[in-house]
């Protein structure tokens, strides 16, 4: 049955350290009413088919996008981006990113800023969507049986919706037959069995409608606070408080310092004071967050704490301060150097808080070399004054220069069919890449040599050196540099 699903996908969010979708941001509106956007997504669950995508709302109209990882670039390696086409947009534009297959979301949301009850159907992000006629065997009519559900929020309340088949939202059958629709809000961050709950219910004394705490160890509950509901053909609608959800010690914070919730609307039959679960959407992630764009007006972008890290006869690594408070991103990012133009990267995608581009040059030689760096936020364009950097030809060290290498997280991680793993090396040095399991015990060797300078990248399919796929569970890879050291890192393979 796909109640099976839950526990492994809360499993699997459990492992993550931070939100899986980080760092939206856009340039500002560009000549034309365009704008690029980015975002990154870590997979968390190794997902083989899924769209990311950016929704962006202005004058009323709602805009859905594809975004497309970049590729080539080893800073941007979990970046996705793309530009939306704007028809003469005015104010603000919102927008979010969320990331979709089959049977899993994880989703940002725009904001309900007004409170509106019910929310607008264009302010709701859709979670996963659920089949028609899954329903346990036995269920008392199609109202039992969801179909779908979606999040919204404002900066003091949480919105849920729940769709079913239809039939309406009947909350008893008879006398003794009564019906139970939820919506659960867990915190992996809580490391518990226990979750909160929006219920729209009317079981006489026991459970009126309200947001609960649920201990699912032993199916123990207890009322928090009202909330409200809304019952609209389809849909039903729910609403509560933000303090209240952080009154429970499930949620010390809001939103959790993961970044994200765990969420899934159910519905049960309860006969008798015994309760059955009819129906269960599968579950999907909310980041309570949303992100604007101004359409008028734009603050040009700092530069700043120019280095030039020269290791002589071997590389030159460029490096440069980038700082926008409107947190835009650069669509240009550039460093001119003797004539030829490179393009710079930087691991930190948020911009607001300052960003370090660097680019490693091959050896120019000794001698004096002009340069600059430019940068455009899509509006405006700044660059540095075009200077000169004089290496000393004299400048070559007695002593050997350590080597620097530098090993990345897997991507993805978790994963379930295939990972890729990528180390980079400033000179040429003999390595091995080792997969251990969870033992010590080598699984598989997937690099083993001598390489160049520059960025490397290893995939690894879940296989040990005997071609055999391995169990799920907690792996290690190991970069060791012959006579230079090592570093290890850690993965989960799911299956």
């Amino acid at each position: 049955m796909k109640f099976a699903v839950i526990p492994m996908i809360i499993l699997a969010a459990s492992a993550l350290l931070a939100a899986p979708i980080e760092n939206v941001t856009s340039s500002t509106l560009m000549s034309g009413d365009s704008a690029i956007f980015n975002l990154d997504f870590i997979d968390p669950f190794g997902i083989p088919l899924y769209d990311v995508i950016l929704k962006a709302k202005t004058s009323g109209a709602v805009h859905s996008v594809v975004l497309n990882q970049i590729e080539g670039e080893p800073q941007y390696l979990t970046t996705f981006q793309n530009s939306v086409q704007f028809e003469n947009p005015t104010g603000t534009i919102e927008y979010y990113g969320r990331v979709e297959s089959d049977t899993l979301v994880a989703t940002q949301s725009f904001k309900n800023a007004t409170n509106g009850f019910p929310p607008l159907v264009d302010l709701y992000a859709e979670l996963a969507p659920d089949a028609v006629g899954d329903t346990t065997p036995g269920s008392a009519g199609q109202w039992l049986d969801l179909t779908g559900s979606a999040v919204t929020f404002s900066d003091t309340r949480f919105y849920a919706r729940l769709n079913n088949a239809g039939g309406g939202w009947p909350q008893s059958e008879g006398f003794s037959t009564y019906f139970i629709y939820g919506f659960i809000i867990a915190n992996h961050d809580s490391l518990t069995l226990a979750a909160l709950a929006l219920i729209y219910a009317n079981v006489p004394i026991i459970i009126p409608s309200g947001l609960y705490h649920v201990d699912l160890t032993d199916t123990s509950f207890s009322r928090i606070s009202g909330i409200s509901t809304n019952t609209s053909g389809n849909s039903l609608h729910l609403g509560c408080n933000i303090s209240d959800i952080t009154s429970d010690p499930l949620f010390p914070t809001w939103p959790p310092a993961s970044g994200f919730i765990i969420t899934g609307g159910f519905t049960l039959t309860v006969e008798f004071s015994e309760p059955g679960f009819n129906d269960y959407t599968y579950p999907s992630l909310f980041i309570p967050q949303t992100q604007y764009l101004e359409t008028a007006g734009n603050s040009a972008p700092l530069l700043g704490d120019i280095a030039f890290d020269i290791v002589p006869n071997i590389t030159v690594n460029a490096a440069i301060d980038y700082h926008d408070s409107e947190d835009n991103l650069p669509v240009l990012r550039q460093l001119f150097f003797d004539g030829d133009v490179f393009n710079l990267g930087s691991f930190d995608h948020s911009y607001d808080d300052t960003a370090r581009f660097t680019h490693l040059l091959t050896w120019p030689g000794a001698g004096e070399h002009y340069y600059y760096f430019r940068f455009s936020d899509g509006g405006d364009t700044v660059q540095t004054t075009l200077d000169t950097l004089l290496i000393d030809p004299n400048s070559t060290p007695e002593h050997e220069i350590p080597l620097t290498f530098e090993l990345y997280d897997n991507y993805p991680n978790p994963f379930n069919a295939q990972t890729t793993i990528s180390f980079s090396l400033d000179r040429q040095a003999e390595l091995t890449l080792n997969i251990y399991d969870i033992t010590g015990k080598a699984v598989r060797t997937l690099a083993n040599g001598n390489f160049g300078p520059g960025f490397h990248q290893a995939s690894w399919e879940g296989k040990n050196n005997d071609g055999h796929l391995v169990s799920s569970g907690i792996y290690f890879y190991r970069l060791d540099i012959s006579g230079k050291g090592s570093v290890t890192r850690k993965m989960l393979l799911l299956k």
